[in-house]
């Protein structure tokens, strides 16, 4: 006896954000559930300009940022509610100046309940790769005959990078002691959709490409890049990364035809297109198309003659069984009969020691 589980997964969209459904055939009995919330398919709030705003008929305006008066924490009066900040949460907008020239800013939203002993809160984030650190003190004048009062604050001034990992805090003033909120951030990546195409650092450019087997080139075609900087394209082999082959060249943006032509070697399934704009920190695009092309991998063998050391490497990362085997008599039926105790499992490379040269002797290897 058993059972029959299958899974069919659609993915939808609803208000920005993407909706999967997974529906779970388990016998006759159907389940759905629905998931909701992936970070990259929700759009980015756009803003004209940063700033910081309160609850509506309550003045509040933002201070220079003093970071000695915070290097110490004060006690605080036992009147006062630990629960005096409230809900902070954190989203990223967007300010454009013009198409594809968009800054980046957190969205900082929380809640302080103003008393005798609060006159506002301090909002700081850090980034946590560069240690770059930005504060902002909101000051919020409080109505005399209300002895308490809740208000919302929102503060979107803090600039941050594509994918940035950054610290958000919020601190009372005067700054008492465990009274904070704080949360780690991580800002939207290139690949959600508006972030992609509005920055530039996200820009990569589109590459086409066509290869000629007799001249041994590629020619590599450019779309879809930031048409005012030159664009930088190379060949290259893929390992953990990309290492350069020495074929590279840059189009230049007055080049109307957004082409250039390199030359290959050897067709490789690690060899790849690359490009960039030249810009700093600009993202890179990359095209592989040559995956499935794997009889390159087996031309680098080389012989020893003062050593007998027969060496297979490859060019490219990849897990192989090898042998040595020894071809048959049969001319149109030819078949390499393994030698015994000669298989052996290679990581990019293998090699036999004191082989001797004969022409029926040859080397056999198949990918894992």
């Amino acid at each position: 006896m058993y059972t029959e589980l299958s899974v069919r997964i659609d993915m939808k969209f609803h208000n920005g954000n993407c909706c999967f459904l997974y529906w779970i055939s388990l016998g006759s009995q159907f389940f759905i559930i629905f998931f909701f919330g992936i970070a990259n398919c929700h759009s980015i709030q756009r803003i004209t300009e940063c700033g910081i705003t309160c609850t509506p008929a309550v003045h509040c305006k933002s201070r220079p940022t003093y970071d000695i008066l915070f290097l110490f924490c004060k006690t605080a009066p036992a009147s006062l509610s630990p629960h005096v900040l409230d809900n902070m949460k954190i989203s990223t907008v967007m300010k454009c100046t013009q198409t594809n020239r968009c800054s980046l800013y957190l969205n900082v939203i929380g809640t302080v309940i103003l008393n005798e002993n609060i006159r506002g809160v301090k909002i700081c984030s850090m980034t946590l790769s560069s240690q770059r650190n930005q504060c902002m003190n909101v000051r919020i004048a409080r109505k005399k005959q209300e002895k308490s009062q809740k208000v919302h604050i929102q503060a979107n001034c803090f600039e941050v990078g594509v994918s940035e990992h950054v610290y958000v805090s919020m601190k009372t003033i005067p700054d008492y002691c465990g009274v904070e909120l704080s949360e780690q951030y991580r800002v939207e990546d290139c690949h959600n959709k508006d972030v992609g195409v509005n920055m530039l650092s996200c820009i990569s450019g589109k590459l086409d490409y066509m290869v000629n087997e007799g001249k041994k080139t590629i020619t590599v075609l450019v779309s879809n890049f930031l048409e005012e900087y030159d664009y930088n394209v190379r060949l290259c082999l893929k390992h953990y990364s990309c290492h350069d082959i020495g074929a590279h060249s840059m189009i230049k943006k007055d080049n109307s035809t957004k082409s250039v032509t390199l030359p290959y070697s050897v067709i490789l399934p690690c060899l790849c297109i690359e490009g960039w704009s030249a810009l700093p920190d600009s993202r890179r695009t990359r095209l592989c198309p040559f995956k499935n092309d794997i009889g390159g991998l087996w031309d680098n063998i080389t012989y020893n003659l003062i050593t007998q050391g027969l060496t297979w490497k490859s060019l490219c990362p990849v897990n192989a069984n090898v042998n040595l085997c020894w071809m048959t008599d049969g001319i149109e039926n030819e078949k390499c009969v393994n030698i015994p105790n000669s298989l052996t499992g290679a990581c990019d490379q293998a090699t036999y020691n004191q082989v001797d040269t004969h022409s029926r002797l040859c080397m056999k290897a198949s990918t894992l």
